[in-house]
């Protein structure tokens, strides 16, 4: 057996073993980096977070992620069903890896959290807005490595506290889901609210996406005449009524969808990026430069199409194309060490050198979180058969 097909057999068995450990924790894609409770100074009172972060994430690296904020993870059904939507759209390369916060409410200050002191003089979203934008997203940004695109989503009160901050804070904001929401409450019209939207200037696109079931259908209706009158290329607004839909359902109806349209455009980059007629290098900056314009923000190719591209290049015995590849998924995913055996191996079929190649993958490896122990042993092997 040659050692390009040992190096596919054991990339597989590792990939194989890994995801066998993390389905174990419920997740392919993702693992749990923090739970623990923060106290906000803003709502002078804990808040309960778990931080769940990319496999490829790895604490001694500078690189950034996507951020997404999921509220009500105390509702363990509904935030799962997200998670593992988040987890399954990740591995199958419809979005980019992110740092998902997920943020829990207690009963006793819930309600409090969303109401607007306009509705209620005792309501503390606006403390809830500080925590959020001064206190919570700095510290994902610091300590987690989070990007400046930002996502939320909420469901029900959090649904219509979400709509309210798209409203406020566009330009802090890219996207938010909204599941099940409501849009009026005492001296509080959102629906009046979002048409303020249609003449402000952005410079990257945002995304508003909500569903209602058999709850609000008014709110829905008048909603969606609202965005309809709503002429800004900029903002993606819409909408879905699932009319027989329970409350508690549509977070499961609604999810999906979502998540799909708002990264569609960074999937069909990438796609086009991946093509087998795609052999020019100068094509991926144009489209990280398209992903950057429209999302206002670097969104990176997932680690399985930057890799994918390098394998399609060495399956056509286009050596030179293949090293190209793997060195942008290495300056991407610095944690994949393995990338650096593919590029040896490659450099032995064209009778070059690939001491250097076997040096980067050592002082790799020895850097990188993504691998475990006995993993690392497998790629150790690798390497004395190269040395060889």
């Amino acid at each position: 057996m040659n050692t390009s097909s040992i190096l596919r057999i054991t990339c597989f068995t590792m990939f194989f073993a890994s995801v066998l450990q993390l389905y174990g924790q419920k997740y392919e894609r993702y693992k749990v980096l923090k739970d623990t409770s923060l106290y906000s100074p803003s709502l002078k009172f804990e808040r309960d977070i778990k931080v769940s972060v990319p496999i490829e994430w790895q604490s001694n690296s500078n690189q950034k992620y996507p951020l997404i904020i999921v509220f009500d993870s105390q509702n363990e059904r509904s935030h799962g069903y997200i998670l593992r939507t988040i987890d399954y759209l990740t591995s199958t390369e419809q979005m980019p890896s992110c740092i998902v916060v997920s943020v829990a409410s207690t009963q006793q200050f819930r309600y409090a959290e969303t109401l607007p002191v306009a509705t209620n003089s005792k309501g503390l979203a606006r403390a809830n807005e500080h925590f959020l934008f001064q206190e919570l997203i700095p510290l994902a940004e610091n300590e987690w490595k989070a990007s400046d695109f930002r996502l939320f989503i909420g469901h029900s009160r959090y649904g219509y506290f979400t709509t309210s901050l798209f409203q406020q804070y566009p330009d802090d904001l890219n996207a938010v889901i909204s599941l099940s929401p409501f849009f009026r409450e005492k001296n509080v019209n959102l629906i009046d609210s979002m048409s303020s939207l249609s003449h402000r200037e952005f410079s990257s696109n945002k995304y508003y996406r909500f569903g209602i079931g058999d709850d609000y259908p008014e709110d829905f209706r008048a909603m969606e005449e609202k965005l309809n009158t709503v002429q800004n290329p900029t903002l993606n607004l819409i909408g879905w009524h699932f009319p027989h839909a329970d409350h508690n359902a549509t977070p499961g109806l609604i999810i999906g969808r979502a998540l799909y349209e708002i990264f569609a455009h960074w999937s069909a980059q990438q796609a086009i990026y991946l093509d087998e007629s795609q052999q020019n290098f100068d094509t991926i900056r144009g489209l990280e430069k398209e992903v950057r314009v429209h999302y206002g923000s670097d969104l990176r190719f997932s680690l399985g199409v930057l890799n994918g591209k390098g394998w399609q290049f060495y399956g056509n015995s286009d050596y030179e194309q293949a090293i190209q590849a793997w060195k942008i998924l290495i300056k991407n995913y610095p944690s994949f060490s393995e990338a650096w055996l593919y590029i040896a191996e490659t450099e032995t079929k064209l009778g070059r050198d690939h001491s250097k190649s076997l040096q980067a993958f050592r002082q790799s490896i020895q850097n990188s979180e993504f691998y475990s122990d006995e993993e690392k042993k497998e790629l150790f092997v690798e390497l004395e058969q190269l040395n060889r």
